[in-house]
């Protein structure tokens, strides 16, 4: 009976019902009218409002004995009324009364259990609602409840026209992102979101994302094409722009509803990481300068090398062509000297470009360990190598590999550090140019039966066509703080290994190096 108000008493009803209490004096004036009036109906129907009246504060026992009490006042009056000698309009009028309080009775149970089981259930959810807003608030880690309810009807509409890829889209359409931004509403944050955004109360977050996504919305466009793929869940990194103006690197996670229960309430968790990039970021810079004097150091200790090699042949080389011009100047001149000064001249450059020869490959392996290797393979080793820098400049990378490309071969080291610095220096180009525009492609061929193609394509500004034939030149480079080595040994470790490298410009914008290699089979046959 306790627990019985208790749930009562939660479902909002009051504690106290003294309506209740007319059901005995009811019951009595039943009886009695059924008794001993002469009233040819069935009175004993009556019951049923006494069942109905004392319904609600009796448990399932209660309701059940107070339905065999009226069914038992129901035959008492008939007993007093009519005897053995009641006729059968009498009997049925019994019947009737007494299958309506059984029918009642039967019905009140039921209503009683479904009661029941629905302030169970209110309960449970009750409890359930405090534990998430308890898990919700404490969390220690941001939490965004939103209602992305009206984006799902654009999305819809999109995939009905056909369009699969959100990326190429938005690249196509400058304000798609924007637009599905501002139907992407903020319901509720918890503590640890006003402390990220810099926020003093949860309204100053609420309302529209649009005003805290930073003008580069790729991580947007992720989370979107998640949801047009039907996927329950989206994983990755993005930024968010607090109240300060300040950007905030944040890892992303959201779990996406079921389709039956709607996009009304998505839960997004953010986890700053900004410190952590910054220092990462110091740490790379720091290791770039070091790598940076490292080259310099290398360059100075190569270049004194070189010139003290190159010294004496050059002027040994010198000498012997000032002597070759002296002995034509005579009059008569004296061709035999000038020949064999000439030849002399002839051996001594020919020492300085073996001394060339033998510097360039210096900056390649000396001993060259080829080995058989797989395209698709090398590509797999090479991009999670380049993950930090391909995040960190916001460029997408795609690759196109055909299915029938064979194998190279070649140094796998060698043509690690080609593909990364050509890759790298693919990232740079790109990195004046609109976040949407920023695509790297990397491509797989067969060239021909005896060769394979590897290109590198960019969608920077591309390369001056008067910079184009020096541009593998030692030295040379269009960057500020440039060496002009990179290029030069990936020609050269290219070549090492039978092959060739060759750059060209794209009609669309940006820049193509081509890597032709022999293919594997042909090298074994």
């Amino acid at each position: 009976m306790d627990r019985l108000r208790m749930m009562q008493d939660m479902a909002g009803w009051p504690a106290s019902h003294w309506h209740h209490l007319a059901a005995p004096p009811l019951a009595l004036l039943i009886f009695a009218v059924d008794t001993f009036t002469d009233l040819m109906s069935a009175i004993a129907v009556l019951y049923v409002l006494v069942m109905l009246i004392a319904a609600r504060p009796l448990t399932r026992r209660g309701l059940i004995l107070a339905g065999i009490g009226c069914q038992g006042l129901a035959i008492l009056s008939f007993a007093i009324s009519h005897g053995l000698g009641a006729n059968v309009s009498a009997v049925l009028r019994l019947a009737v009364a007494l299958a309506a309080i059984l029918i009642t009775t039967m019905l009140l149970l039921r209503d009683q259990a479904s009661r029941a089981r629905l302030m169970a259930t209110h309960a449970a959810l009750t409890r359930s609602e405090r534990r998430y807003r308890l898990i919700f608030e404490n969390a220690r880690f941001s939490l965004w409840e939103q209602d992305y309810a009206q984006v799902g009807p654009a999305l819809a509409a999109l995939r009905a026209a056909g369009v699969t890829d959100l990326a190429d889209h938005a690249r196509r359409h400058p304000g798609f992102a924007d637009s599905l931004a501002a139907l992407i509403v903020t319901i509720d944050v918890n503590e640890a979101t006003l402390e990220l955004m810099g926020a003093q109360r949860r309204a100053d977050v609420l309302g529209p994302l649009g005003r805290f996504l930073p003008p580069d919305r790729g991580a947007l466009v992720q989370v979107l094409q998640a949801l047009l793929d039907g996927r329950d869940h989206f994983e990755g990194r993005g930024a968010i722009l607090g109240l300060d103006g300040r950007v905030r690197t944040v890892l992303l996670g959201i779990t996406f509803p079921e389709e039956g229960d709607g996009l009304s309430r998505v839960i997004t968790s953010l986890v700053d990481i900004t410190a952590r990039e910054e220092t990462q970021e110091a740490l790379l810079a720091a290791r770039a300068e070091l790598a940076r004097a490292a080259r310099v150091a290398t360059v100075g200790a190569l270049s004194a090398s070189i010139a003290h090699e190159l010294n004496q042949p050059l002027g040994a080389l010198v000498m012997n062509a000032q002597t070759c011009l002296r002995w034509l100047r005579r009059d008569p001149p004296d061709i035999a000297s000038a020949s064999a000064a000439a030849e002399r001249t002839v051996r001594d450059g020919m020492r300085a470009s073996e001394l060339v020869r033998k510097t360039r490959g210096m900056l390649v392996k000396g001993e060259r360990q080829d080995e058989t290797i797989d395209p698709r393979q090398l590509l797999e080793e090479v991009l999670p190598l380049l993950d930090r820098e391909i995040g960190a400049s916001g460029a997408r990378v795609a690759t196109r590999i055909a299915p029938d490309v064979g194998g190279i071969r070649a140094s796998r080291i060698e043509m690690q550090q080609v593909l990364i610095n050509l890759i790298g220096n693919g990232l740079q180009a790109m990195a004046q140019r609109p976040a949407a525009l920023r695509e790297l492609t990397l491509a797989i061929e067969a060239a021909d039966a005896d060769h394979v193609l590897i290109s590198v394509a960019d969608r920077g500004t591309g390369i001056r066509e008067e910079d184009l034939p020096k541009l593998f030149d030692p030295f040379f480079t269009t960057k500020a703080d440039g060496m002009g080595l990179g290029l030069a040994i990936c020609r050269a470790a290219i070549e090492a290994a039978g092959g060739s490298l060759s750059v060209r410009n794209r009609a669309d914008g940006g820049a193509v190096f081509d890597c032709l290699l022999p293919a594997a089979a042909r090298q074994a046959a």
